[in-house]
């Protein structure tokens, strides 16, 4: 199978216009085998960084942090699809994911805090991102790379374990690809054996693009 991989940066997917173009590329593509690596929307992951400085400060602005971060990417899919589609509930799910986090006491341990939120923002694009691929009809389907990229436990800067990440490429993205033309899936994350979410430090999209490229033996990455 002749298998290539995509990157779209923050800036590739900062707007609905930029989702647009996106699909417009893609769909030159709608034929071939495609890994799709997304990062968070525009300046999400910074956004998010604040959420935490916030929540750890005690500071009474958390929430209102986040409702901006909220409001950006609701607005995004009210431009970007009718209205009624399920995409709407699949993002407020995945924001429940951080509401969960801010609930609690902050974690003593900063570091890990800070990849069980910051993470979401690829989460979303991602979701985001394959929705509207699937209305434009393409045959389409949406991966969560954490469970694909295992990692070691340094937070912030995760260490990747080769070899059960490569049996995981091939075991869940190579069958994908049998039935679907494109995956999407988020730059930047991982998961440790126990299911606790990493990152791979800064730029780590183009990192994950290529982790994915050579455990697939990709034939190109763009």
């Amino acid at each position: 199978m002749s298998i290539k991989v995509f990157k779209f940066g923050g800036a590739s997917v900062k707007d609905a216009d930029g989702y647009r173009n996106v699909g417009k590329i893609l769909t030159k593509y709608k034929d071939e085998k495609i890994v799709i690596v997304v990062s968070a929307m525009g300046k999400t992951t910074n956004a998010l960084e604040e959420v935490i400085k916030s929540f750890y400060a005690n500071d009474g602005n958390t929430g209102n942090l986040l409702n901006q971060i909220k409001e950006s990417h609701f607005k995004l899919i009210t431009e970007l699809f009718d209205a009624g589609r399920d995409v709407h509930d699949d993002i407020n799910d995945t924001f429940v994911e951080i509401d969960w986090v801010l609930e609690e006491t902050p974690h003593e341990d900063y570091d890990f805090t800070y990849d069980q939120i910051v993470s979401i923002g690829e989460l979303l694009s991602s979701k985001i991102l394959a929705h509207y691929l699937k209305s434009l009809n393409l045959n389409t389907s949406w991966m969560d790379v954490r469970d694909v990229i295992i990692t070691d436990n340094t937070y912030r800067d995760a260490r990747i374990q080769w070899d059960i990440t490569q049996k995981n490429a091939i075991a869940k993205i190579l069958p994908t690809l049998k039935s679907f033309n494109h995956i999407v899936t988020q730059g930047f994350i991982g998961s440790t054996s126990e299911n606790f979410t990493t990152t791979l430090g800064r730029e780590g999209s183009d990192y994950t693009a290529a982790i994915i490229s050579y455990c697939l033996d990709a034939e190109s990455m763009h």
